[in-house]
């Protein structure tokens, strides 16, 4: 399912950044921010609290969210786009190891994200 792999560099080194590919939605927007946040070891959200934990974006054929998860772990950014042409899902996410470190590469990983949406147009 990884499609590609990317070391990010960042001050202190270099981060892992995965794109994946899978089809149709993949459970879901809630499911998959659950399943990070239990990655993350931070508590699950129902449906209400979603759009509080995700930023949505769109453009014709296409549809995403991000978000950012912090805990004593780190901070999980995470991308998502929608293809509805092909029905799959992208998915840019990495780990950084403090909130530093994630703001230094928020902006290019969500960028990486939203590529998907610039490629196919």
């Amino acid at each position: 399912m990884r499609v590609a792999t990317y070391m990010a560099p960042t001050k202190n080194g270099k981060l892992e950044v995965a794109v994946t590919k899978f089809p149709g939605r993949v459970g879901g927007e809630l499911a998959n921010i659950n399943r990070w946040r239990g990655q993350m070891g931070v508590p699950t959200i129902d449906a209400t609290g979603l759009e509080a934990t995700i930023q949505r974006f769109s453009t014709p054929g296409f549809d995403g969210y991000e978000t950012r998860i912090e805990s004593d772990k780190g901070v999980m950014l995470a991308s998502a786009v929608f293809e509805q042409a092909s029905d799959q899902t992208w998915f840019v996410r990495v780990t950084a190891k403090d909130a530093a470190e994630a703001d230094e590469i928020q902006a290019a990983v969500f960028g990486m994200g939203r590529s998907v949406l610039d490629g196919k147009k």
